[in-house]
């Protein structure tokens, strides 16, 4: 798995090309709670302890 700092940053490119009504759709669930875009964003921009679970599903699924 790539470093934390590499995927973050493909997050943050992935994120600006997603159109803004789909930034609310959800892209990830972990431990049962869904993130949208938007969400997702917020936790890995504040490297919550949610961000590297987030990251991690969106390589596995090939979003990043």
């Amino acid at each position: 798995m790539e470093d934390y700092a590499a995927l973050k940053a493909k997050f943050i490119t992935v994120f600006a090309n997603v159109p803004e009504p789909l930034r609310e759709e959800i892209v990830a669930v972990i431990e049962n709670n869904p993130f949208s875009w938007y969400a997702a964003y917020g936790e890995i921009e504040h490297n919550t302890k949610n961000a590297d679970k987030i990251l991690s599903l969106l390589q596995k699924i090939g979003v990043l």
